[in-house]
């Protein structure tokens, strides 16, 4: 039995006000969301600098038809020990309050991070029946970190985490093994939808290496995504005798480039169709994170034709089909790195497979097959 439903999304900002996977997942499940009929309606948050963000920049004029959007300034000045669960709790409270004082009445709940949490504490002393999903995309804070730093500030946000967690009706999950980690947490029903890639990113044609094998980087400069160990990686490779050159996209400092010639750095990309430009000059995507969700830059190189080299962490494997269109690499240690990018260039036949393969396994993860399945769960949840 289907209806239409009317959906809230408590949102930690879209793209492209905010950036970032997880905004970008907003803003992608919001659009297709709206496109197959259902209403939307999203709060969202935009940070102080910028302006007061439009619903007409972020959304197909098809979309809007069924979206209404409240947008609230986000502000974390403080450098204070918790200013940022601080922050998240206070954006909560604002959520919570616009919900309280609408009239609308909502079928379901769909929360992003921290954003539900002043609802969830708050919401049977208030009345508030409607059921509520959490999503919080990569569980960073339960998987394997870079240092004892990063260990230690993760650590002190899986209480609140635990918290929201179990306080949800459900929790949404990418799958692989950020599935595993729900699983091992907490008892609440877990729901398992993908995240996807617009189907007008897919390469119409057929890729082919050339005779120097172009190996990508694409990501922020952050420690989570294992450049060090991939540098390590490259150093030893320049040892060899191979042909093949790197190509780095993302802002990352020149003080921290790896300096070869060897090495491009082309720096941060907004422009979809650029970006295009150097995922289709290259061959292998190379995704060394320490933990990671469901990386948007895997579901991009696999749509470009690339094969893909990454570590097994978050849903990772729901992608990267081991030795089908790339390699999975059980930890981002610099030898395990380096083994797999020479088993890539010792075999061009190889690469094209994976390319080949790429391209058509990506084909299941458009957002016109995951909006559709995404309605169906949530329909579930609401007639239960």
């Amino acid at each position: 039995l289907y209806f239409t439903m009317n959906i809230l999304v408590l949102s930690d900002g879209v793209t492209p006000f905010v950036k970032g996977g997880m905004q970008r997942h907003t803003q992608l499940m919001v659009e297709y969301l709206a496109r197959s009929g259902e209403k939307v309606h999203l709060l969202h948050y935009y940070e102080s600098n910028n302006p007061k963000p439009k619903k007409e920049e972020v959304f197909s004029p098809e979309a809007l038809e069924n979206i209404s959007t409240e947008s609230f300034c986000y502000e974390d000045k403080s450098r204070i020990p918790g200013h940022y669960l601080r922050a998240q709790l206070k954006m909560s409270e604002l959520y919570l309050d616009w919900i309280l004082k609408t009239d609308q009445r909502f079928d379901f709940i769909y929360a992003k991070g921290f954003m539900a949490w002043a609802l969830l504490k708050k919401r049977t002393h208030h009345g508030i029946q409607t059921p509520v999903g959490v999503k919080f995309h990569g569980m960073n804070m339960f998987q394997k970190q870079a240092n004892f730093k990063l260990t230690l500030q993760q650590y002190m946000l899986k209480s609140v985490v635990l918290r929201n967690l179990r306080l949800a009706d459900y929790v949404f999950s990418y799958g692989g093994k950020i599935t595993d980690i729900l699983q091992r947490i907490c008892i609440t029903p877990i729901i398992e939808i993908s995240t996807g890639i617009e189907a007008n990113w897919i390469y119409s044609g057929s890729q082919q290496a050339g005779k120097v094998l172009q190996f990508l980087f694409v990501g922020r400069f952050d420690r989570v995504k294992g450049l060090p160990e991939l540098y390590k990686a490259i150093r030893l490779l320049e040892k060899d005798d191979y042909e093949w050159h790197f190509h780095f996209v993302g802002p990352i400092p020149s003080q921290h480039q790896f300096k070869s010639t060897k090495c491009t750095f082309h720096g941060a990309i907004y422009d979809k169709e650029k970006l295009k430009e150097v995922y289709d000059d290259c061959d292998i995507l190379v995704n060394t994170s320490i933990s990671e969700g469901m990386p948007n830059v895997i579901l991009e190189g696999m749509s470009r034709g690339l094969g893909v080299i990454a570590t097994d962490v978050g849903a990772t494997s729901v992608l990267v089909k081991n030795r089908l269109n790339g390699l999975l690499l059980q930890k981002p240690d610099p030898n395990v790195i380096y083994r797999a990018l020479v088993e890539s260039l010792e075999s061009y036949g190889m690469v094209n497979t994976w390319k080949s393969n790429s391209l058509g396994l990506i084909r299941s993860y458009t957002w016109d097959q995951i909006a559709p399945n995404l309605t169906r769960k949530i329909e579930e949840c609401i007639v239960k």
